[in-house]
C-alpha cells in the first residue's frame, strides 16, 4: 500500500519536476550563471551568423554541410519541418531570444 501511494505521488509530480529542471539559465540572471548564459549565447550568435551565408536570418542544409552535427541531425533539430533551422532550433531553446 505504501509503495502503490509513493509511486502515485511520484507520478503526479513528475511533470511539475520535469518543467522546472533546466540547464540553461536565463540571460538576466545574476552572478557565474548569467555570466556564463551571456557569453554562450555571444558564442552562439557569432557561429549562427557565420553559418547563415545569405543572412536570411535561418540555416539551410547547405549552410549547415560543414557542421557534421548539424548536418548530421538537421531532420530531428528541424522542429517545424520547414527546412531550415531557426535560431531557437539552431540553440535548442527559446530562453536567448535573437
Amino acid at each position: 500500500m505504501r509503495v502503490r501511494l509513493f509511486l502515485m505521488l511520484a507520478l503526479a509530480l513528475l511533470p511539475a519536476w520535469g518543467a522546472a529542471q533546466t540547464i540553461v539559465p536565463k540571460l538576466d540572471q545574476e552572478g557565474r550563471k548569467g555570466d556564463v548564459a551571456r557569453e554562450a549565447k555571444e558564442k552562439a550568435e557569432a557561429r549562427f551568423k557565420a553559418t547563415d551565408t545569405n543572412g536570411d536570418g535561418k540555416l539551410s542544409r547547405e549552410e549547415v554541410a560543414d557542421r557534421p552535427y548539424l548536418y548530421e541531425n538537421f531532420d530531428s533539430l528541424d522542429k517545424n519541418k520547414d527546412g531550415f533551422l531557426s535560431w531557437e532550433e539552431y540553440v535548442g531553446h527559446n530562453r536567448w531570444p535573437r
